[in-house]
């Protein structure tokens, strides 16, 4: 394969895994989301599942391993979060 190639699979695939967590494309209605801010407000938070009652996120969050259901939150958002999350 040519680098040229390579250089655009691997940009599609950077892209692409960016994306899928953005919160204009994970949020759909209002409701309990599972979430992971980010320091870095630019790209606002990293929404993982939703929507949900609360208790289905907060069984949602503990299947996740120990040290990372930690870092997550059940957070309601009645609409599209911005760029800041709910900060």
């Amino acid at each position: 394969m040519s680098k040229r190639v390579l250089a655009a699979l691997s940009l599609a695939m950077s892209l692409g895994a960016c994306v899928s967590s953005s919160p204009l494309v994970a949020y759909s209605t209002p409701g309990w989301y599972l979430e992971r801010p980010r320091i870095a407000l630019v790209k606002g938070p990293e929404i993982f599942a939703g929507p949900f009652t609360y208790d289905q996120c907060e069984a949602e969050r503990l299947k996740f391993d120990p040290p990372t259901a930690q870092r997550l939150l059940c957070i309601k958002e009645l609409t599209r979060p911005g760029p800041y999350g709910p900060y």
